[in-house]
């Protein structure tokens, strides 16, 4: 009994068992298909050349679509830009305008200022420099605030009202220029270095009268004196004979040199100091020049028929000079000038007149030789003198 049940009960788990392998089995071969990775494979969709000609144009479309805006996106970007251009173009056209005048409003009124100050400073005297004259010599009335006065009561403290009071300050004279029109005596000595002779004066003396252009360039006239005297060691040119040193001497007759000039120079001053000035300068001159033996006694030479005694030669000449100084101011109205000055003159004599007939007359002839080699000599001069200042 107990092996019959026994044998029913491994039957019933045969049958059992071999019915659920046979369902396992059937729902494998049913499953979806799986790919070579494990995953489930899917449907492969369905198309023709007509659906994929249609999916082309549309993302060709969608492209088109995606560019355009970009296009729209970056012209809008463009124009933002060139409003920006646009905007500081003006603004840079706008500033240059406004510093151009600028900058002509400040040339205008620094050349107003710089001849502000040429007026007031070198007191010019003309119509344009009335008003800037006027404008710093007229009265003028300033405002004078005194400080608050405290007044003190007990405890309470009391500020009284300023009081403003008027006051009268005198007109302030303006300093002149240093040196308006100057007068310079001056004395001196001269040598002229002819190519023969060599003569130097006893006096050079002058006077000039000079005025301030600006206020480093002056011009001025002046008037000059030379004297000397040199014995004719010529000997009447070579004719000397016994009677003529008997009557003369044999040192020769003493001559005698004067003249007198004008001259129109200029003058350049290196500094701008007060006290100090040292200046160059250069100017024309002309000059008129007489030569004369002191020795005028006739006397006549019978073996050659030469007549000596009463010769004279004048001459006129025009000269270039040059020249370079100081002056040195010891108060404003007075000071010291010193100079040294080179001349020379300009061809020959502009006209000349001998007294006597150079033929007949040796010593004549003599003077006016020596005459023509003066008008032509190297003449260096040293001058010292005053600076007066009106």
């Amino acid at each position: 009994m107990k092996s019959t049940k026994l044998l029913v009960l491994a039957l019933t788990l045969s049958f059992a068992t071999a019915y659920a392998q046979t369902d396992g089995d059937e729902r494998v071969l049913n499953s979806a298909p799986i790919n070579v990775d494990g995953y489930l494979a899917e449907d492969k969709p369905v198309t023709d050349g007509e659906l994929e000609a249609i999916r082309s144009e549309l993302s060709k479309q969608k492209q088109g679509t995606q560019l355009n805006k970009e296009k729209s996106k970056n012209l809008g970007k463009l124009t933002q830009q060139t409003e920006k251009l646009l905007e500081s173009q003006d603004e840079y056209i706008d500033q240059k305008v406004e510093s151009t005048k600028a900058i002509k409003e400040f040339n205008s009124k620094y050349e107003e200022n710089q001849k502000k100050l040429r007026c007031i400073m070198e007191e010019l005297q003309t119509a344009e420099c009335d008003p800037y004259k006027k404008h710093y010599h007229k009265s003028r009335k300033v405002e004078v605030e005194p400080a608050p006065v405290e007044e003190v009561q007990e405890v309470k403290v009391a500020q009284a009202a300023p009081v403003v009071s008027t006051a009268e300050i005198a007109p302030v004279e303006l300093e002149k220029p240093f040196e308006e029109i100057k007068l310079l005596p001056f004395a001196g000595a001269t040598t002229f270095n002819g190519e023969k002779e060599s003569l130097e004066t006893e006096l050079s003396a002058g006077l000039r009268l000079e005025s301030n252009i600006t206020s480093r360039f002056s011009f001025g006239i002046g008037f000059n004196y030379n004297q000397m005297k040199t014995n004719d060691f010529a000997n009447n040119m070579g004719y000397m004979n016994q009677g003529y040193n008997n009557f003369y001497g044999n040192q020769g007759r003493e001559i005698q040199y004067k003249s007198m000039g004008l001259d129109l120079y200029g003058k350049f001053f290196i500094t701008r100091g007060e006290r100090f000035r040292p200046y160059v300068g250069a100017g024309l001159g002309y000059n008129r020049a007489s030569m004369k033996y002191n020795d005028n006694n006739p006397y006549y030479d019978m073996m050659n028929a030469y007549n000596f005694g009463s010769e004279e030669f004048n001459a006129s000449f025009a000269t270039g000079q040059m020249m370079i100084g100081t002056e040195i101011m010891v108060t404003r109205g007075f000071g010291i000038n010193i100079e040294a000055q080179y001349a020379t003159g300009l061809g020959d004599s502009l006209s000349s007149n001998s007294k006597r007939n150079l033929s007949t007359s040796p010593d004549q002839a003599r003077l006016k030789d020596l005459g023509d080699e003066i008008v032509n000599s190297n003449m260096l001069s040293i001058f010292a003198g005053a600076v007066v200042t009106f």
